[in-house]
C-alpha cells in the first residue's frame, strides 16, 4: 500500500508517538528499527516501534473530530524527526498524506514537511494467533500497577546475570507473586486469591525494562484493565489501544525463599514519610552508606558522612521497639528507594543479626509485601 491520507488532531498523535517511542532505540545498528512504523486502515491508525526484544503498538481510532482515514496506506519514517515534527507544530488537526513513493507530507495549517520514508517489508510487527500454550490473565490496571511498583526499582542493572535484570513472575493457585533482586537488595510482593484470570501456573522472567515502561504508559482509570498473554518466550500486554509484545528473558531465576530470615532479634516502628525525608535529607552528605542505630531510649540514630566533605546525624522517635539494639550501615541509595515504594503511613524493621539482612514491610500489608537489604561493612566491622 503506497497510498496514504489521513487527518489526526496533534494531541492524539503524540500520546501515541510518545509511547510508541520507549521503544526506540537511541543505539540501534539497525536503521529499520530506528523508524516507526505508520499505518493507516478504515478503522484507525497504527503507530508501531520496535528494538526486537520489545514492541510497542498503539492504535487511534477513528473520531470525526480527531481522527479520519480517507487513504488506507503505511510508511516507515525515522522516529525521532517525526516526533519532534509533530512535537513543535500548532494545536489542531495534522495531515498526513504519501503523495510519492517513501515520501511522508506532513502539513499544519502554513507548515509543511516532506520526511522520507523506508521500506516497511523487514520491520517486526505483533502477531495476533492465538496459539493454544499462550496463558491469558485479565488484570486492573490499578492492581497491575501496585504488583509491579513494589518490585521493579530492585531490578539489576548488571548484564552479569541477566536474569537478575528481570521481574520473576509466578502464578499458582490463584497467587501471584512478583519478585526482583540485584543480589543487595530484594522486594516481593505477593497478592493472593486472584480469581479474574484464566492462566495455569506458571513462572517466567519479565525484562524490568519492560515493566519500567509500560508502568508509565497505561492508566489509572479505575475500570480499566490489562490482558496479558503468556507465552513460551514472549509477553503481551494489551490494554486500550496499547500493545507492547516483549520477549521473556531465558534461565532460572535463582531461589529466594532462604534468603528471608525466619527468626528476628529485634524489630522496630517507625513512620515512612519521616524516615524517607530523613534518609533523603541526611544523604546529601554521604559517600555510599547510611548508617542506621536502634538506641536504648527508643530512637532511631541515622548518620552518613563522606571524608573531607562533611557528616550528617538526625533522630527519629520510635512509635515500637522490641528486642535488642543494633546498628547497621547500608547503601543509602538502595535503602531509599525501598522506603519511595512503601506506600503505608508505617514500616516495620526486622533484625535478624549482623551478617543478615534487614527485613523492611509495610504495617498495614504486612503478607503481602517484603523488603530485603544486605548491610555494609564499615571499618570497625559494623
Amino acid at each position: 500500500m503506497r497510498s496514504l491520507l489521513i487527518h489526526v488532531s496533534k494531541d492524539s498523535l503524540s500520546t501515541a508517538l510518545q509511547a510508541a517511542l520507549r521503544a526506540i532505540s537511541a543505539n540501534s545498528s539497525s536503521r529499520v528499527l530506528t523508524g516507526i512504523y505508520i499505518q493507516a486502515q478504515a478503522e484507525g491508525l497504527t503507530l508501531t516501534a520496535s528494538n526486537i526484544r520489545m514492541t510497542i503498538e498503539y492504535k487511534l481510532p477513528v473520531k470525526m473530530d480527531s481522527m479520519i482515514v480517507h487513504k488506507s496506506g503505511e510508511i516507515l519514517v525515522p522516529a525521532r524527526y517525526f516526533y519532534e515534527i509533530i512535537r513543535k507544530l500548532d494545536p489542531g488537526l495534522i495531515s498526513l498524506e504519501i503523495a510519492e513513493t517513501l515520501i511522508l507530507n506532513i502539513q499544519s495549517g502554513n507548515t509543511q514537511f516532506r520526511l522520507c520514508g523506508m521500506d516497511t517489508a523487514e520491520f517486526p510487527r505483533i502477531h495476533y494467533m492465538d496459539h493454544p500454550n499462550i496463558q491469558k490473565i485479565r488484570m486492573k490496571n490499578t492492581l497491575l500497577k501496585r504488583i509491579f511498583k513494589h518490585v521493579v526499582f530492585a531490578v539489576s542493572s548488571l548484564e552479569t546475570r541477566p536474569v537478575l535484570t528481570g521481574v520473576s513472575l509466578q502464578i499458582d493457585n490463584h497467587n501471584i507473586r512478583v519478585v526482583a533482586t540485584d543480589g543487595i537488595r530484594l522486594a516481593q510482593h505477593v497478592v493472593e486469591n486472584v480469581e479474574d484470570y484464566e492462566a495455569s501456573p506458571l513462572n517466567v522472567i519479565i525484562p524490568g525494562s519492560t515493566i519500567q515502561d509500560l508502568l508509565k504508559m497505561i492508566n489509572d482509570n479505575e475500570g480499566s484493565s490489562t490482558q496479558i498473554e503468556i507465552g513460551q518466550k514472549q509477553i503481551r500486554f494489551i490494554s486500550d489501544g496499547l500493545r507492547v509484545q516483549s520477549a521473556l528473558l531465558e534461565g532460572t531465576y535463582p531461589f529466594v525463599d532462604h534468603l528471608i530470615p525466619q527468626v528476628y532479634l529485634s524489630e522496630v516502628i517507625v513512620n515512612t514519610e519521616r524516615l524517607l525525608l530523613v534518609v533523603e535529607r541526611i544523604a546529601i552528605l554521604a559517600g555510599e552508606s547510611v548508617t542506621l542505630g536502634v538506641l536504648p531510649s527508643g530512637i532511631l540514630h541515622l548518620i552518613s558522612w563522606t571524608a573531607d566533605v562533611g557528616e550528617a546525624k538526625e533522630e527519629i522517635p520510635l512509635e515500637y521497639l522490641e528486642g535488642e539494639y543494633f546498628r547497621a550501615a547500608f547503601n543509602g541509595k538502595y535503602f531509599r528507594d525501598i522506603l519511595r515504594a512503601i506506600d503505608s503511613e508505617t514500616l516495620i524493621i526486622r533484625f535478624a543479626g549482623k551478617e543478615r539482612p534487614l527485613v523492611i514491610q509495610p504495617v498495614d500489608m504486612t503478607s503481602s509485601t517484603l523488603f530485603l537489604i544486605t548491610p555494609m561493612r564499615t571499618q570497625d566491622g559494623g
